[in-house]
């Protein structure tokens, strides 16, 4: 991992950002989720496709981290 790299890259958008109005520095993420069965999902981020379910103790087959344990991978990033 290039650091420096890294850092240049931040200021450079940090400097891009700076120059804009306001209102033009608005940013949109958007999320989609949609039921495969039961209580196995699939969410979809721009390029990024994950699969969440539950476990056999709340009526899914662990075909992937449950909504709650992404939440918890999340707030540890």
């Amino acid at each position: 991992m290039n650091l420096e790299k890294q850092m240049r890259e931040i200021e450079r958008l940090r400097s891009e950002m700076s120059a804009k109005r306001p209102a033009q520095r608005t940013v949109t993420t958007r999320a989609v989720a949609r039921i495969i069965e039961d209580v196995h999902l699939e969410g979809r981020m721009g390029k990024f496709t994950v699969e969440a379910d539950e476990p056999f103790a709340r009526g899914g087959t662990e075909k992937g981290a449950s909504p709650l344990q992404f939440l918890m991978m999340g707030t540890a990033f």
